[in-house]
């Protein structure tokens, strides 16, 4: 004994079904492209991010302006064997920057910063963090951009997800005593980096 044809609308039904898998296959495809495609790429790139132990957010608090940048622990991204914390940096303005090697926006502001670094004589610091690359990718665009400041490796993720990060490049200002000021997602290109800055009380002029 046969069994009848599915009906019409079950057919439907299916089709429909096997379209949205289709687009979310896709979409998710694309999604992974544009995060890193340098690591989508890159032949031997590991699967799963690397985790390095005691690190992370400290803090359960999110970011808020106002109030105290939530402090994280991180690796050196020039000496994986020692750990950072981000209230390590206190005592100076700071520009917490989160970076990769593989994003055009993040390579355009990093001379803006070293330039502001400069002019401003000691009142500034900056401290980039790497999203998901290896320490020599990481190390390898600062070297290249002639950029000294520290960095550390937020290798796994988990303090840019802690901190919302949207994208890349993503910059944070926070005072010398540690109160987040001002939050940028995008770049940051000289000519609003002064405006950036004065939310911190610095006098900057782009040459």
């Amino acid at each position: 004994m046969t069994s009848a044809p599915p009906s019409r609308p079950r057919q439907l039904a299916g089709y429909v079904a096997l379209g949205f898998a289709a687009v979310f296959a896709i979409g998710a495809g694309v999604y992974f492209f544009l995060l890193a495609p340098d690591e989508a790429a890159a032949p031997g790139s590991p699967a799963l991010p690397t985790v390095y132990p005691n690190t992370g957010p400290l803090v359960p608090d999110r970011p808020e302006i106002g109030k105290p940048a939530p402090d994280f622990a991180l690796v050196d991204a020039r000496d994986t064997s020692v750990v950072r914390t981000l209230s390590d940096f206190r005592g100076k303005v700071l520009l917490l920057n989160w970076y990769a090697s593989w994003c055009d926006p993040c390579r355009r502001e990093i001379p803006a910063f070293l330039a502001a670094r400069e002019a401003l004589g000691g009142q500034l610091e900056i401290l980039g963090i790497d999203y998901l690359e290896p320490p020599e990718k990481a190390v390898g665009i600062l070297d290249e951009l002639g950029a000294d400041y520290p960095a550390l490796l937020d290798a796994n993720g988990s303090v840019a997800s802690h901190y919302r990060i949207p994208g890349m490049p993503t910059t944070f200002l926070i005072a010398p005593d540690g109160t987040l000021l001002a939050m940028r997602a995008g770049e940051l290109r000289e000519a609003e980096l002064a405006d950036f800055l004065a939310k911190a009380g610095l006098e900057y002029r782009p040459n």
